[in-house]
């Protein structure tokens, strides 16, 4: 049995031409119906944030765009804006947790512009928790101190960055996505112990060059998705690969060998510092590995 909110969300998903079940809002500012408003908001560093002590992010977005970036003097500084009550964020700030989140109760099935311009701490260890629901964001968590990453997409579009290597100890990092398009760019440089993708008629890129100085495992579970390996050149990788109904494996990447018709590894594998150990299970799914 749907929930109401799954109902409102797929109608306006409908209603906004997803393309291959990502919604887009490119050209959000043309698409105003109703009067536009802004909200800002600046949160100080304050002495009740001890240096080290983690908190908590959860963002949990209904038909926003938005981009999550780092800032180097506040805890928080937003903007959003929106044409409708019913869109618009709530923020909260508590000692151990920063909360973002936005309803859909009552919201009419017409043009909606929810945009969110996000900047938290650099300062600060983040464990993030989000949840986007036919949404598009963008996250540059490069410059963040990133402790762990829960992250749900529903029929949304999610570019995650990690451009610089993350100070902290990233021990979890999760993504589950249904009907989205989900790219983490560099994601070795996040220090991840375990990245778990649960992919479900998804398109994934999973960039796995950067930084890791330590072991790391992948697991991915993908069915009726496509989905793209980059491999890094400083990591021997080895690449353990289950095969069900209609799926198929490309390699474009000359330092992969074939031990058998399930298992890969690099030409490195036994010669690195750092190994990097996948496993895929693929059902109705096309995997390419560069």
């Amino acid at each position: 049995m749907f929930k109401k909110g799954f109902l409102i969300i797929l109608s306006i998903a409908i209603g906004l031409s997803l393309t291959a079940c990502v919604m887009e809002f490119d050209n959000a500012q043309s698409m105003v119906s109703g009067v536009l408003k802004e909200y800002k908001e600046a949160v100080e560093l304050s002495d009740k944030h001890q240096s080290g002590q983690s908190m908590e992010l959860n963002l949990d977005m209904k038909v926003a765009k938005a981009v999550i970036d780092s800032t180097d003097d506040k805890l928080a500084d937003v903007k959003f804006s929106y044409n409708s009550e019913s869109l618009k964020p709530e923020f909260t700030v508590e000692d151990d947790e920063i909360s973002i989140k936005n309803e859909l109760e009552g919201f009419s099935l017409g043009k909606p512009v929810n945009l969110w311009d996000v900047k938290l701490t650099d300062k600060l260890p983040l464990e993030v928790k989000l949840r986007a629901d036919a949404s598009d964001l963008k996250l540059n968590m490069g410059s963040m101190l990133i402790k762990s990453v829960d992250a749900t997409l529903n029929a949304s579009m999610a570019k995650i960055y990690f451009d610089e290597p993350n100070k902290e100890l990233l021990k979890k990092f999760k993504l589950k996505a249904d009907a989205s398009s989900a790219s983490i760019y560099e994601a070795c440089n996040s220090g991840f112990e375990t990245l778990d993708i649960d992919a479900n008629a998804s398109k994934i890129t999973l960039d796995l060059t950067g930084e890791n100085e330590r072991d790391g495992e992948v697991r991915i579970d993908a069915n009726a998705s496509s989905l793209k390996l980059r491999l890094p050149e400083n990591v021997g990788v080895r690449i353990v690969i289950d095969k069900y109904d209609i799926s198929s494996v490309k390699i474009n990447n000359s330092d992969v060998l074939s031990r058998s018709d399930k298992e890969y590894v690099t030409k490195n594998y036994e010669k690195t510092e750092s190994t990097l150990k996948i496993y895929v299970d693929l059902n109705v799914t096309t995997l390419t590995i560069e």
